[in-house]
């Protein structure tokens, strides 16, 4: 029965659908590698950076932190955990 434009629900049924749209979207966009390349976003993300700072195989090597800190400050503002595990 709709009442108005507020429709009645479930709570249970409701964040049992949300949850598992949550958790899919999550496993599908962040989780698994990319097809194309192979690499999950955080990986991505740190690549970038490294570009932009000039960092390849011929430059000096620059300390881990230094490129976490680029990579959490510009593109990925959570805990840096994933990264550094990255």
């Amino acid at each position: 029965m709709v009442l108005g434009k507020i429709k009645p629900v479930n709570i249970e049924d409701e964040i049992k659908s949300s949850y598992l749209d949550y958790a899919m979207s999550v496993i599908i966009s962040r989780a698994l590698p990319d097809v194309r390349d192979g690499l999950k976003p955080v990986h991505r993300r740190i690549l970038y950076v490294m570009d932009g700072l000039g960092l390849s195989h011929a430059s000096p090597y620059k300390k881990s932190a230094r490129i976490v800190g680029e990579v959490l400050g510009k593109y990925h503002p959570h805990g840096d955990t994933s990264v550094y595990d990255a």
